[in-house]
C-alpha cells in the first residue's frame, strides 16, 4: 500500500473552483490570489503521508502586493512589445521600422527570461512557508540570483536551439530546485541523464506526428516514470528512490477520462478532471515500505555557508503566488 495518498473529490472542489474562476474573472484577475488559496488548502488537506494529511496556512493578504507586481510587470512587457509593434508601424517607411520592432521584442524576451524565475522562486517561498506536515515544515533554499541565471543561460539555449536543448534545461532547473529543498530531516536531489530524456521527447515528437498524437499516451507515462524514479530522497547517509508504478492503461483512462469530462461538459467537468490528473500523480508515486516515517521530523544541523556579500536579487525574495 502506497504511503503517499490523494482523497480529493470532484464536485468538493467543483465548489470551490466554479466560483473561483467566476470571482477571478469578474475582478479582472485581482481576486485571483485568494481563488488560488482556497484551492491550495483543498488541495493540501486531502494530501496524505503515512495517514496524516498537509495543511496550507498561506493567507491572500500577506502576499497581494507581491501578486500585484507580478501583474504590472507583466502587463510592462505586454505594453512594450506593443510600443514597438505600433512605433515600427508608424516608422514603416523608415530604415530603423524594423530595427525598433526587433529591439523592443528582444528586450521584452529578456525580461520574461527573467520574471519566470522570480515567479517561480516566489511562488516556492509561498507555498512552502506556509506547509506543514504535523510539526514537520518543508523549505525552499535556493538562491534567487542562482535561479535566474540558470533559467536565463538555458531558456536562451531552449529558444535558440528551436528546442532541442528542453531536456537539459529541464534536468538541471529540476536538480536545482530539488537540491534546495527540505523536508525535516530529509534532503533531496535529481539523478537524471539529459540524454535519456531527449530521447524520449525525440520519439515522442515523431511518432506522435506518425500516430496523430496517439502516442502521447506513452510518451506522458514516460516522461512521469523518468521524472519520479530519477527523484532522490536523502536522510544522513541514506537514501531511497520513489517509484511509478502507473502502466499504460491507467494513463489512457486518466488522458481520455479527463479529455471527455472536459470536452463532453463544456468545460464543466475541469473539476473532476483536475481531481484524477492530481489523484494519479498522487497515487503513482510510490514511496518505498521500508522507509520510516517517524525519522522525517528529526531536524538534522545546517553547514554554515561563509558569509558573502548578498547578491540584490537574494535581497528582493519575493513571495508570490501562481
Amino acid at each position: 500500500m502506497n504511503s503517499l495518498k490523494f482523497e480529493g473529490k470532484g464536485f468538493a472542489f467543483f465548489k470551490i473552483h466554479f466560483i473561483n474562476v467566476i470571482l477571478t474573472v469578474l475582478s479582472l484577475t485581482f481576486l485571483y490570489p485568494w481563488a488560488k488559496v482556497r484551492e491550495l488548502k483543498y488541495l493540501f488537506s486531502n494530501t496524505y503521508l503515512a495517514g496524516n494529511h498537509f495543511t496550507f496556512s498561506g493567507t491572500t493578504a500577506t502576499f497581494f502586493k507581491g501578486y500585484i507586481r507580478t501583474f504590472l510587470a507583466i502587463l510592462f512587457v505586454y505594453l512594450l512589445c506593443f510600443t514597438g509593434g505600433y512605433l515600427s508601424n508608424v516608422y514603416k517607411d523608415s530604415v530603423f521600422s524594423f530595427a525598433i520592432y526587433i529591439l523592443t521584442v528582444t528586450i521584452g524576451i529578456c525580461l520574461l527570461y527573467y520574471l519566470i524565475p522570480i515567479i517561480l522562486h516566489g511562488s516556492l517561498n509561498y507555498r512552502l512557508d506556509n506547509t506543514a506536515w504535523g510539526d514537520t515544515r518543508p523549505s525552499y533554499t535556493g538562491k534567487l540570483s542562482e535561479l535566474t541565471s540558470l533559467y536565463f543561460a538555458n531558456a536562451f539555449l531552449t529558444t535558440l536551439t528551436a528546442g532541442i536543448y528542453t531536456a537539459w534545461f529541464e534536468v538541471k532547473l529540476n536538480k536545482y530546485i530539488l537540491q534546495h529543498l527540505r523536508f525535516g530531516s530529509l534532503r533531496f536531489d535529481f539523478k537524471g541523464e539529459p540524454k535519456k530524456l531527449f530521447f524520449i521527447y525525440l520519439k515522442g515528437f515523431l511518432l506522435c506526428m506518425v500516430t496523430f498524437g496517439i502516442y502521447g499516451i506513452w510518451l506522458t507515462k514516460q516522461w512521469y516514470e523518468y521524472t519520479v524514479n530519477n527523484i532522490v530522497v536523502k536522510k544522513g547517509e541514506q537514501e531511497f528512490q520513489p517509484y511509478s508504478d502507473a502502466n499504460t492503461l491507467q494513463v489512457f483512462e486518466m488522458i481520455v477520462g479527463n479529455a471527455l469530462l472536459v470536452v463532453l461538459t463544456l468545460g464543466i467537468g475541469a473539476s473532476w478532471a483536475y481531481m484524477r490528473y492530481y489523484r494519479f500523480i498522487i497515487d503513482h508515486c510510490v514511496i518505498p515500505t521500508e522507509f520510516n516515517f517517524s525519522s522525517i521530523s528529526e531536524l538534522e544541523e545546517e553547514q554554515k555557508e561563509t558569509p558573502s556579500k548578498q547578491h540584490w536579487l537574494d535581497k528582493l525574495n519575493p513571495k508570490l503566488i501562481s
